[in-house]
């Protein structure tokens, strides 16, 4: 089979598995790139021409091919990619376009696993002073608007660990005030009710109450639907996941943190992190985070510096002592 006319029929079996739009997104855009590339650089133009040497060549070009930035990709890229057309290829087979199979021989590439340092205690709190000063001067009134919207949204993040696509999808109707649950659509089209504390309920409460129909009015609404997203722009506007991004990158400047990434994600691996070094079972952070397994879960489980520190320094091998002494039975009951 002609290889774009595969692509077309992969994706559409994509969509009628009701896969997200992100995902049919990434596959397209990969899937597109694979398909070119195979055609120009390895003269394939059918599906039976595939082999494992052609994906093990395509990860080999994504290693070496700059990004548009002029920056070599990332590990972390490259396996994505990769996975996408493993993906791809592994529904060729099931569809019986490739004879014989090529996927099962080929390993994803390794992914270096970088320490990302977290939050401290203190690095929140500047992150929510920092919040105080959002707005515009000349507007007192949209000033206090955003910056109740931003601690709301520091704190929702920090407290629940949900993802930005998450919190910028919630909506009025997505919020249970009597039991302090959050109803958030997560990864893979599902639905999870999420608990929220009362704390971070009560900041959520304050800027819904107090500012949330100002800024709707900026729109020229006043009438609040249950459908209506949560999280609002400055012109009263839905929130997109790109102006979530922006809002941390100007309160990184504000709070003054400069030796650490400060993003909607690091929230997620700090509410993660404090969690289980707070003793929370792993199967109630699983839940939560919205992973489907475990193993997602146990990468945050890893320890920090400082507590991986003090832990060594409790249990460093140098400061074991002796029991006792104890008289010496021999190594065993014979003669010779």
């Amino acid at each position: 089979m002609d290889m774009q006319k595969a692509l077309r029929q992969f994706l559409e079996a994509c969509r009628f598995d009701n896969a997200s739009e992100d995902t049919l997104k990434n596959y397209e855009s990969t899937g597109v790139m694979f398909v070119q590339w195979l055609e120009r650089e390895q003269g394939v133009r059918d599906t039976q021409e595939l082999s494992i040497d052609h994906l093990r060549a395509w990860v080999m070009y994504m290693r070496d091919t700059p990004s548009r930035h002029g920056k070599k990709f990332a590990d972390s890229t490259v396996h994505q990619v990769a996975l996408r057309v493993q993906v791809f290829c592994h529904w060729l087979e099931n569809e019986e376009k490739i004879n014989p199979p090529i996927t099962t021989r080929f390993k994803l590439p390794k992914v270096e696993q970088k320490f990302i340092p977290t939050f401290t205690p203190g690095d929140v709190e500047r992150l929510l002073v920092a919040c105080e000063s959002s707005g515009n001067k000349n507007n007192p009134r949209l000033s206090k608007a955003l910056a109740s919207r931003n601690k709301a949204i520091v704190t929702v993040l920090i407290d629940t660990g949900i993802r930005r696509k998450e919190l910028a999808g919630l909506r009025m109707c997505d919020i249970d005030a009597d039991y302090y649950l959050l109803n958030v659509h997560r990864k893979g089209n599902r639905w999870q009710q999420v608990p929220i504390s009362r704390e971070a309920f009560k900041v959520l409460h304050e800027y819904i109450t107090k500012h949330y129909r100002y800024l709707l009015g900026l729109a020229g609404r006043r009438v609040i639907r249950k459908d209506d997203p949560v999280f609002l722009t400055e012109a009263g506007k839905p929130m997109s996941r790109e102006c979530v991004t922006g809002i941390f990158e100007v309160l990184k400047r504000r709070a003054g943190i400069e030796d650490k990434r400060v993003s909607p994600h690091n929230c997620r691996r700090y509410m993660a992190t404090t969690q289980l070094r707070m003793g929370r079972n792993p199967l109630e952070v699983q839940r939560q985070l919205g992973h489907t397994t475990l193993t997602m879960t146990n990468r945050y489980a890893s320890l920090t510096v400082d507590d991986l520190r003090h832990s060594h320094e409790q249990y460093s091998p140098l400061r074991v002592k002796e029991s006792g002494k104890t008289e010496k039975q021999g190594s065993g009951y014979w003669d010779e």
